[in-house]
Parts: C-alpha cells; structure tokens; sequence
C-alpha cells in the first residue's frame, strides 16, 4: 500500500493518484486517511481516522474512525482531531468511550417500551390462561399504558409504577383495584424476565398493604326486609326493566351477575325445567368443564316471559339485551354486568338501605336460605351457589342435590313474593 504524508485538504483528497492507498497529514501527528476501491462513478470512499496509542510504548494501538471524506467540513475534522489529541494526552482512551457509548446508544434505540411488554404478556398469556381477558385488558387500557406505555422498560423504576399507575387507582378509593393491578403487573414483569426483555422486576418486593391497603372479605347480605324494599323501589326509580330483572334473578338464584347479564335463551331447558349454564361462562379455570345447572321456579317463569314479551322484538339471543349499544345494533349484546352496579350505586339513597353492590345479592340468598323458617342444609347451599365441596366430598359426593335444590328456591321465592309483588 502506498502512503504519503502531506496536508489532509479537500484539494488533496480530490485527485488522489490510483496508487496511493493512504495519506498521512503533515500537521496533525495520527490523522491519516485511507482511500478505499474506486466505484462504478470512478469515485473512491475515503475514510478518516486518527491512529494513537494509549498506554505508552507498550499500550494498545487505536484507529478511531472520524467518518468519511465529503460528510462534514475538514476544518470541523481537524478541530476534532485537536480536541482528541488532547483527551487522549489526559489518559482518556477515546476510541473505548466512543464504543461505550454507541453501545448504550444501541441499547437505547433497542429497547423496548413497556407497551410490547404489554401487548406480548396479553397475548400470550391472558388471553391463553384467563377465561375472560377483557377485564384485564381494560385495565391496562384505563390505568397502565396511558401512563407507562411509552416509557422504555429498562427506564422504568418502581416509583414510577407505584407514583403514576397504582396511587392514582388507590386515590379514586378503589384500593381493592390497585392491589389487583399491583398483582397482574408483578406477573407481567415476571414474564418479561422469563422472555428476555428486561434484567429484573422493579416491583417484585412492593406490598399490598403498601398500595391499596388490607382488603377485607365483604360480609355484606341484605336483611330481608331490606331485600323487599329495594325491589318494592327500584322500578319507581328509572331504572332500566333489564337491570331490575337481571338484579332479582341473582336474588333469586344466587347466580353471578356475569352468569346472570350473559344469559341465553338457549340456555333454557322448559322440559326438564333447567337453566344450564355452560362451562364457558361459569366461574372455574379455563378450560374447565363443570356446567352449573339451576332449577328454574314458578315466578322465573313468569319473569321470562315478561322480558321475552318486552324485547323479542329485538329477536336477541340474549335474555336481558342491551337497547343502548353503541358499536352494535340494539339486541346483539347483553347488558353490561357492570350496568348493575353503577344503577345500585346511582340510586342508593332512594334505595334506602346501607351500601350493597349486586354480588352481595347473592350472598344474601345463601344466608337467607339458611334461615329457620327454609333451613336448607348447607351442602344444598354450595351446590345452588355452584361451589365445589371440599377434600373427600369433592371427589366422592357426586350428587347434584337437584330436587333439594329446588325445594329451597322454591320455599325462598314463596317467601320473597308473599310480601306482594315485586
């Protein structure tokens, strides 16, 4: 390779002789440039470099890269190989720094943000292990990305998760909420580990009772005088006839209220006098195949046809539809089970009874139907709840109870309507 040593200019570098291979300036001690193959445009790429060495005689040698002939002003080149020559003077490997940094560059332009995170942690594992993902998919809609999405994972503290996601959750009074985010976040963080998207959980040693505080069982079942007087009210009140309805079937029934709200009218069986509700929409792990089958009474009856003969002109599947849909036609979904609550809610004061939510509903029927006047024996209770048996009888007692179970709805919905109708 030929070399030669004279002044690193825009002149000198634009008629570069075919033979010379490298240019050392006759100025700046290590700023050289090397000419590369000539191109199809009869061109050839010049690269910059200013070769030293640190460490003494006996240091490693370095060729830190400057760029290449045409991409900046030489006098901005030259300035810069100063300012080098002078780090390097000071003991500063420069090349080392510059690796170093174009490094942490790389891992800042690769890493990703808490939203992929998000986005592969809800694909891959709530909607394959949880039976219904939507409302932990709302969660991180509402409360998680809005606030986190953006921010890389690798940046993200846990001050930032406690300060800008779980606080404001606990400050609206939803404690409960925030603990439940706290929970799906540290399994989220986990999975992130596992998958190599980042080095550690921030949160992994955040506490409960440091976020939404102690959560207490609810204990919460209506008298049943108050019982009678919310549902001798509600229909004074605006409320819709479906949320009425929906609201006395899990009276009644002791069903959840997403059993209740998805109900079908396929579901019914006036032969064998069953509503079977199907594996898919009862409460267990996904995949589980226990169905939950309810007797149906008399007054359940009479209340199917009330709602069949107010809404079969919107020819729905569903028992109690939504009129108020807004991405979809009258009819073609149910009403919301959280449209129960929000009517509970909204109407309290002229309800004129102690805070309840529509779940307290069914812990109601379950300590009423404990009353001496039905007496239901309690393995009756559980089944009507739909609650497996515990140790030994979960796996030996196979009997559905079904003619009991039926005795004591029946007795509790005679008590219910003898105090008029409702």
């Amino acid at each position: 390779m030929s070399t030669v040593k004279l002044l690193i200019s825009d002149t000198s570098l634009s008629k570069v002789p075919e033979q010379i291979k490298r240019i050392n300036d006759s100025k700046l001690s290590g700023f050289h440039a090397r000419i590369g193959k000539v191109s199809e445009d009869n061109k050839s790429k010049i690269a910059l470099y200013l070769n030293y060495r640190i460490g003494g005689s006996g240091g490693k040698q370095r060729n830190y890269l400057l760029g290449y002939h045409g991409e900046r002003d030489l006098k901005e080149v030259r300035k810069e190989v100063e300012s080098l020559k002078g780090r390097i003077a000071a003991g500063e490997d420069v090349y080392e720094t510059k690796r170093i940094a174009q490094r942490e560059q790389f891992i800042e332009d690769s890493s990703p943000s808490l939203s992929k995170l998000a986005n592969e942690f809800l694909t891959r594992y709530i909607d394959v292990n949880r039976k219904d993902p939507k409302e932990v998919r709302r969660m991180f809609d509402k409360d998680v990305l809005p606030t986190l999405g953006d921010m890389k994972l690798k940046d993200i503290t846990r001050r930032d998760v406690i300060e800008k996601v779980l606080d404001p959750i606990t400050d609206r009074s939803s404690g409960t909420q925030a603990n439940k985010t706290l929970s799906i976040l540290k399994q989220m963080f986990d999975f992130g580990v596992d998958r190599d998207l980042l080095q550690g959980n921030p949160i992994t040693t955040v506490k409960k009772k440091n976020i939404g505080g102690f959560e207490k069982s609810r204990t919460r079942a209506l008298t049943f005088d108050e019982l009678v007087q919310v549902f001798e009210r509600l229909p004074k009140l605006g409320v819709s006839p479906q949320v009425i309805y929906a609201l006395k079937f899990i009276a009644l029934t002791g069903c959840r209220p997403i059993e209740v709200t998805g109900a079908r009218w396929s579901e019914f069986d006036f032969v064998t006098m069953l509503w079977i509700i199907p594996c898919e929409r009862v409460k267990q792990k996904k995949g589980g195949d226990r169905i939950h089958k309810v007797p149906i009474t008399q007054n359940m009856i009479v209340m199917l046809d009330e709602l069949r003969s107010a809404f079969g002109y919107l020819n729905s599947e569903f028992v109690f539809p939504s009129t108020t849909c807004i991405k979809r036609s009258p009819g073609e979904q149910p009403i919301d089970r959280h449209s129960l609550s929000r009517a509970v809610d909204r109407k309290l004061k002229q309800l004129g009874v102690p805070k309840f939510v529509p779940h307290d509903l069914r812990r109601t029927l379950a300590t009423r139907l404990g009353d001496s006047d039905i007496g239901a024996d309690p393995i009756v209770v559980k089944k009507i709840l739909n609650h497996q048996l515990q140790g030994v009888q979960n796996i030996y007692n196979l009997q559905e109870y079904m003619e009991k179970r039926m005795q004591a709805l029946v007795a509790w919905e005679r008590k219910f309507f003898e105090r008029g109708e409702h």
